[in-house]
């Protein structure tokens, strides 16, 4: 992994400091916004991106940060759902709240 320049996001080019990746995030993603529409939950999906950094959860390696992944998927429920983009930026938040405002 040496000096850190494979574990950059593909994104933002930020560090990588919380590596899950969008696969494992999207699981979590899915449930939470099942809860309050199913069928909004259907259209979140995972991307692979080969990266430098490995998931703390499947150690598959992954080259978008949680905080970039988070952000694409907040704005694609936000064109649907107000309400449910404002709690998902909640629970899902990696600085996006921060970055959004």
């Amino acid at each position: 992994m040496g000096d850190g320049v494979f574990n950059r996001c593909i994104e933002c080019e930020d560090i990588i400091t919380n590596p899950i990746c969008p696969d494992c995030l999207v699981q979590q993603m899915r449930v939470m916004v099942a809860e309050k529409n199913p069928s909004l939950a259907k259209d979140i999906d995972g991307i692979y991106i080969e990266g430098g950094t490995n998931c703390f959860q499947c150690g598959k390696s992954t080259g978008l940060c949680a905080h970039c992944f988070s952000k694409d998927i907040y704005f694609q429920i936000k064109e649907k759902d107000l309400l449910l983009a404002q709690e998902f930026a909640q629970r899902f938040d990696y600085d996006l709240r921060a970055a959004l405002l």
